[in-house]
């Protein structure tokens, strides 16, 4: 399996994309607002809002979810994981030995498991100055430990400002030997809108909005493009 600063992947937003970012997506709000203050009606979202929303979500998702595959560390009963680059935070895990209702496990020997963030607690998508995109995961996994991959399933919440979402995994499969989901999607709906991201092991993932059209995501730079 791969290493622990294997699966850090130190990713970025580059600093001239993000006036890019700030510009289609006005949904962009800070993590923390006065509850005293009058607080406006959230804008509503344009179909390439939504989006960049989902590409955001699906961003913490594919430097988040190979770690049911990938984490490796003996010596502990119960199993966290920081992590540091485009995306932030802290997740746990739970891993089982004959599925959900399994007995524990340990990560070398687990066929299924548990990965969410704890209650309150967030991983972290920064972009532009004071913006910031929190992503809460509740993801459960079928591990095939002799090729080293999973699929996923669950979903979890999506934060951002004023603004919330919910997305759900669709066979999303993952692999030790590779930095971006394999195959699955991502189905997130945010603002009336419905909105799948499906990955195919690079970090290009499509994003199609229903009804609305399809984008390209690069989950690398956090850039949205439109076939022409």
């Amino acid at each position: 399996m791969k290493t622990m600063i294997d699966n850090l992947r130190r990713r970025a937003v580059p600093a001239l994309l993000v006036p890019v970012l700030l510009a289609a997506g006005l949904w962009l709000g800070g993590c923390e607002s006065d509850a005293t203050a009058p607080q406006d009606p959230a804008p509503a979202l344009s179909e390439q809002d939504a989006a960049q929303q989902a590409g955001f979500a699906a961003m913490a998702v594919a430097q988040v979810g190979p770690t049911v595959v990938t984490f490796s560390e003996s010596g502990k009963d119960v199993y966290s994981r920081s992590f540091i680059g485009v995306a932030s935070g802290t997740v746990w895990l739970d891993f089982r030995l004959g599925g959900a209702g399994g007995t524990p496990a340990t990560w070398s020997v687990g066929d299924w498991a548990r990965l969410y963030t704890a209650a309150d607690e967030f991983v972290t998508v920064s972009v532009g100055e004071g913006g910031a995109v929190l992503v809460a995961l509740d993801v459960t996994a079928d591990i095939d430990q002799g090729q080293d991959s999973a699929v996923l399933g669950g979903g979890g919440t999506f934060q951002s400002g004023v603004y919330a979402a919910t997305f759900t995994f669709d066979e999303l499969a993952v692999a030790a030997a590779n930095d971006y989901p394999t195959g699955g999607a991502m189905v997130f709906t945010s603002g009336g809108y419905a909105v799948t991201v499906t990955f195919n092991g690079t970090n290009l993932a499509t994003v199609a909005v229903a009804g609305h059209g399809t984008w390209t995501f690069n989950l690398d730079t956090g850039a949205l493009t439109q076939p022409t």
